[in-house]
């Protein structure tokens, strides 16, 4: 057995001293160690510095740093992608326009812990937002009427005061074998908690995987890693996430899911060059 590679992608929303947000992603990999940051206003979630800074990559052909002051002024919420992408483009073999996007999304979670802030009155209003907006977009949300309706409400009862969110997803390509390689990967936020092992061919096609989640919001989300069967047989090393988002059950898998096994692909293919 040889370890080949590894990855861990760290993102956390804080509040800041002078009540702001800050957000903020780390990679640090076999081939790369980078960060971005967002900081924001705390009510309206407006970018105030967008910054990035890449120390380490493969021949030092990305490293550098740089600020998207174009990006000031945007929310950064969810429909901010086509800025992102616009603003901070290819930029560095794209891995500043990662970089931001996942400071977004550790803003969007933290939202959860600040109702009051962002203008809903109740912890129940939050979730009745949040159920016609992403209404059939992954295995929670398209089975609303299973599932009992509790996790968020609890966790809205708590008001956090300096850490919002936290989220790592890690990757580990060892070589088993001559003509094999076990791919494992994990996933842990403040709502989910996923594990997800995959056996490749030297050709990178999928001969065994299996998941499991350690923590869930609804039983019903578990139901969501049985679509890793319908990657058998498949190159996982030539699949983008479209692709996996497609076999891993789209509406009714778990994007999280989807997330991680994109990431397990990634190293998978680095591994294989």
């Amino acid at each position: 057995m040889e370890i080949l590679y590894q990855s861990n992608v760290f993102s956390s929303t804080k509040i800041t001293r002078e009540r702001q947000l800050l957000a903020e992603c780390s990679i640090i990999s076999t081939d790369y160690d980078a960060a971005g940051q967002l900081l924001l206003d705390y009510h309206s979630y407006r970018i105030e510095e967008a910054r990035w800074e890449i120390g380490r990559s493969p021949g030092g052909q990305h490293n550098g740093s740089g600020e998207a002051l174009e990006l000031i002024g945007v929310e950064a919420y969810l429909d901010i992608g086509s800025s992102l992408r616009a603003k901070v483009g290819s930029e560095r073999g794209g891995l500043p326009l990662e970089l931001l996007s996942e400071c977004v999304k550790a803003v969007v979670q933290a939202e959860t812990f600040m109702l009051l802030d962002r203008g809903y009155p109740t912890p129940e209003a939050y979730e009745e937002h949040w159920d016609k907006m992403y209404l059939n977009s992954c295995r929670y949300y398209s089975n609303l009427h299973r599932v009992d309706g509790g996790y968020w409400l609890e966790n809205a009862a708590y008001r956090r005061s300096l850490c919002l969110f936290n989220r790592a997803v890690d990757c580990r390509v060892i070589r088993v074998g001559d003509d094999c390689y076990s791919v494992a990967g994990g996933f842990c936020d403040s709502a989910h908690e996923l594990s997800v092992l995959i056996d490749l061919d030297r050709e990178g096609t999928v001969i065994h995987g299996a998941g499991n989640f350690l923590r869930a919001p609804d039983d019903v989300c578990q139901e969501s890693v049985a679509h890793i069967a319908k990657l058998m047989g498949r190159n996982l090393t030539e699949m983008n996430k479209k692709d996996i988002g497609g076999l891993l059950g789209g509406g009714q898998g778990c994007v999280h899911l989807v997330d991680l096994v994109y990431a397990i692909a990634r190293g998978a293919k680095i591994v294989r060059g």
